[in-house]
């Protein structure tokens, strides 16, 4: 009678195990349905991704709770003879449990994963890729490291080991790990400011305190690195860059400043150099028309006057084209329309000693 019983709630077990498994379709379905119908009153296309990664998990799941149904089932069949049967459903139950958080722990890094990929995605709507590229593989490491420590605390505590001596052992090895290596996070924690708060982009000219300008190569977490007009990189720490002042020439705008200063002799009309100046620029392809350039009298020294001619150029590369350009010809249209260039000249004057 015994056996009989055994057998027959391990059929039933075994029929459980299968109305779970054929369930699964239409749990997948019934999810699908709820899903798409509040799905399609949003328009992010994170909650399509979330929705993903639920659908992806729920044939393990629903096997791992079936099968953890049906050894309850199966235990109401024992007796206390059968210990070896027993034992067995105790190692089963263990490894489903271990099943069983591993599937939740998987479930929970795809939804954060999607999470931060959005984010990223959302931050870098205006083309920077980097961003994507450089934080989000770190940013999962991070949280899979995390969520993967909690994992095995859970287990480990759930058997009744004593963990705090391992949460004292991690504590002391990443405090040992800090102090080890502080330049090193100082550098990867102001790489994270940049790539969050942006204050340049790759691509973009900046000029830093000491002297340097460059384009942008890359923003890395460790160090960002700076193609220079020798063609030479330049590699500087985050964390001098998060600290020191920095120009960018690129933004909010491409469009830079071109300004050319000229001067000429007293005696000259200004209105006759704002016309030949001005036609000049409007003749260069990569000097803007909007807005229109200008050009002003902005000094007078002791043998000249300074005019100077203001515009935009289209972006911050052509601005030294544009510029020479606008000098040579504006040169030889001086000496066409005989606008003298006054020269400094000094008399020296030698007495004789008594």
């Amino acid at each position: 009678m015994q056996l009989n019983d055994l057998v027959y709630h391990s059929l039933y077990a075994l029929g459980i195990l299968l109305v779970f498994v054929l369930l699964t379709r239409a749990t997948r379905s019934f999810l699908n349905w709820l899903g798409h119908k509040f799905i399609a009153k949003t328009e992010t296309v994170l909650d399509d991704k979330i929705l993903d990664v639920l659908m992806a998990n729920v044939r393990p799941m629903m096997i791992v709770i079936g099968c953890f149904v049906a050894i309850r089932e199966v235990r109401k069949g024992l007796t206390p003879a059968d210990t070896t049967v027993g034992q067995l459903l105790e190692y089963a139950e263990a490894l489903l449990y271990i099943a069983g958080v591993f599937i939740a722990i998987r479930i929970l890094l795809g939804i954060i994963r999607e999470i931060i990929n959005w984010r990223l995605d959302t931050i870098s709507g205006d083309g920077t890729s980097n961003l994507k590229l450089t934080l989000g593989p770190l940013t999962n490491k991070v949280v899979n490291i995390l969520i993967g420590l909690i994992a095995i605390i859970v287990v480990l505590d759930h058997f009744g080991i004593n963990i705090g001596s391992l949460l004292v052992s991690l504590g002391v090895g990443s405090l040992a790990v800090a102090l080890a290596a502080q330049d090193t996070l100082a550098n990867m924690i102001a790489g994270f400011v940049i790539l969050v708060d942006r204050p340049f982009r790759v691509g973009d000219r900046v000029e830093l305190v000491p002297g340097i300008v460059g384009d942008v190569m890359e923003i890395g977490l460790r160090s960002t690195r700076f193609l220079n007009f020798d063609n030479n990189v330049v590699i500087v720490p985050n964390a001098e860059l998060v600290k020191g002042k920095i120009i960018n020439h690129a933004f909010p705008r491409i469009e830079s400043r071109v300004m050319l200063k000229f001067t000429v002799a007293y005696g000259t009309a200004p209105e006759r150099v704002r016309a030949i100046l001005l036609r000049l620029a409007g003749q260069q392809p990569d000097v803007l028309r909007n807005p229109e350039p200008s050009v002003f009298v902005t000094a007078l020294s002791e043998n000249s006057m300074e005019v100077t001619l203001v515009g935009r150029c289209t972006e911050f590369g052509k601005v030294w084209g544009a510029e020479t350009a606008i000098r040579e010809q504006a040169y030889l249209e001086f000496m066409k329309e005989g606008i003298n260039v006054p020269v400094t000249r000094r008399i020296i004057k030698m007495e004789a000693e008594d």
